[in-house]
């Protein structure tokens, strides 16, 4: 489990410095892009795990 929340906190530290480097999309519509694949994966896993 541990490997699994850290996969996704490396993933969202990628999302917020676009690797390593400041995003430079207006708006951060590229971020909220990401960060909502994100929400939607673990939210598809939180539903696995109910049943």
């Amino acid at each position: 489990m541990s490997e699994f929340v850290r996969g996704y906190c490396l993933a969202v530290r990628s999302f917020l410095t676009n690797d390593s480097r400041p995003s430079l999309d207006a708006s951060g519509l590229k971020l909220q892009e990401h960060l909502s694949l994100i929400e939607a994966s673990l939210k598809r896993i939180a539903k696995k795990e109910a049943y």
